[in-house]
């Protein structure tokens, strides 16, 4: 990661005459931004370091976490009218460095990912168009427009400017963070800007064109031999569980609103019912690897902590997977643009904390938020989650967009406000209706066999590749199994032949 994108020197700069005039030993940045702005690279480090300093943030003991960001992913803009603002991973940033997190972890800037990687997973004919379109040259009328998922009536998934360089940055940082986990660089690795869990092999879908997280697991499977995907997006994680339902190597699990939206339609994507399991026949050996929690309107923190405790530590005892995607959609809080759950920061970001417990290789991604000043929030607290950090409710003074998170409306100015402060959802969820869900769940697990135990795949070969070679050598054992049936078959009739008019023929006389 450059140093001037993030605002940052070598670290080892020391603060000069005019930083300290403002810092008393025991005492942080009071200024607002318009002071931080003007000063210096080094002293706006030095302040920062102070932060970090004063609050006991460092690098954690006995593991490392990586933050992989470009900043370029920034720059782009789905249109004035959108609910996807790129503008929440600028927030999250600024909040992350305002806190001095920096100082907790290793930085890296991704560059973009190529064609050629993104097609491991995607049709390159889907890719094709993706890359050369542009709102110039769009037409809706033309069928390929329509058969990679855009235009329609909604124009979830719109051609805009930059949509090329946005989907290779926001998919090259979620490989890059996969590299580091499969390299042993980092124990936890995060790219809030990916988590892109609707979009299909040759299809765009709800806002998302290409499926970085699919490409990030099939990276982990060249080491790993299984993968835990976990979705906490308010969305069910379609795309990713649609990528993997043949393979027993992934278990994907996603809690999800599920139900009909307030307009009277089946919410997004109108999929991940509870007896959603995965492929029905029982020779698919992705058979019973998918589990959906499907949640009711208005779940609040305390019954969502325990549903997605109760059911992960069963799967995490039955699968015993090798590493863990978990998507951090912040849609699922309370007082989203889109979402219906009445969730608070720390109540979702206790899902962090016990994916965190379990002591697997993590990668955590973004996904949803549709209110950006919350969407920062919830992930700056996650980040700190990751390095064991804890921080302070009033946000740093030298925040650069901090009216964002200023007035009663927006938050009063502080980390963890209650999200209800603008609307509350009625809870539609009650304690005996979790309890029977809980219960379809475990019981949905027996269908797991147990885990699967495969030769890790060194070669960079993609999962779908894997797979038929499985298949082949399923094949030929069975061929060799028959054979061998053959054989005994043939033996047993030639002792018969040797043994006519021996001891059994006598035996008749």
């Amino acid at each position: 990661m450059r140093s001037q994108d993030f605002h940052l020197t070598n670290g080892h700069g020391h603060s000069n005459n005019i930083v300290q005039e403002w810092l008393s030993p025991n005492d942080t940045f009071q200024e607002d931004f318009s002071v931080f702005k003007s000063l210096s690279d080094e002293e706006k480090q030095a302040i920062i370091r102070r932060e970090a300093e004063t609050y006991g943030l460092e690098k954690p003991q006995g593991y490392s976490v990586s933050f992989h960001y470009n900043p370029h992913v920034e720059y782009h803009h789905f249109g004035s009218s959108h609910p996807m603002k790129p503008w929440r991973l600028t927030l999250t940033k600024q909040l992350v460095l305002a806190y001095g997190l920096e100082y907790t972890m290793q930085l890296y800037e991704p560059r973009p990912a190529t064609k050629e990687e993104l097609a491991l997973f995607h049709d390159r004919e889907y890719l094709d168009f993706l890359s050369g379109v542009t709102p110039q040259n769009a037409k809706p009328d033309d069928p390929a427009y329509l058969s990679f998922g855009f235009g329609g009536e909604s124009n979830d998934c719109p051609v805009f400017d930059g949509l090329w360089n946005y989907v290779s940055i926001y998919s090259g940082a979620s490989m890059h963070a996969a590299d580091n986990l499969i390299n042993n660089q980092s124990d936890i690795a995060i790219n809030w800007s990916g988590g892109l869990h609707h979009a299909k092999k040759n299809l765009a879908s709800g806002f998302c064109y290409i499926n970085d997280i699919v490409l990030a697991i099939q990276h982990l499977l060249t080491r790993h031999q299984r993968v835990l995907y976990i979705d906490i997006d308010v969305h069910h994680g379609d795309g990713v569980e649609a990528a993997f339902e043949s393979t027993d190597r992934v278990f994907t699990m996603s809690f999800h609103k599920f139900g009909i939206d307030r307009n009277g339609y089946p919410f997004f994507p109108g999929t991940g019912n509870i007896n959603e399991m995965g492929p029905t026949d029982p020779a698919n050996r992705g058979k019973g690897h998918s589990l959906n929690i499907p949640i009711d309107d208005g779940i609040d923190d305390e019954q969502y902590e325990w549903l997605f405790g109760t059911i992960t530590d069963q799967v995490i005892a039955k699968y015993n997977p090798n590493a863990i995607v978990l998507q951090s959609g912040a849609d699922s809080l309370g007082g989203d643009r889109l979402g219906r759950f009445n969730l608070n920061i720390k109540a979702h970001g206790s899902c962090v904390e016990k994916v965190k417990s379990y002591n697997r290789p993590l990668l955590l991604i973004g996904g949803g938020g549709y209110t950006p000043r919350n969407v920062a929030r919830t992930w700056c607290h996650e980040t700190a989650v990751c390095v064991g950090a804890q921080l302070h409710d009033d946000l740093p003074t030298h925040i650069p967009y901090i009216q964002a998170f200023q007035g009663a409306e927006n938050g009063g100015g502080i980390l963890y406000p209650n999200l209800h402060n603008t609307k509350r959802h009625d809870n539609l969820n009650s304690r005996e209706h979790l309890q029977k869900l809980v219960e379809q769940a475990l019981e949905n697990l027996r269908y797991l066999e147990g885990a699967p135990s495969v030769v890790c795949n060194t070669k960079g070969l993609t999962e779908e590749q894997i797979m038929k070679i499985r298949a082949k050598i399923d094949r030929e054992i069975e061929e060799e199994e028959q054979s061998r049936d053959t054989l005994r078959a043939e033996s047993a009739r030639r002792r018969k032949e040797r043994n006519t008019g021996g001891r059994g023929e006598r035996g008749l006389r």
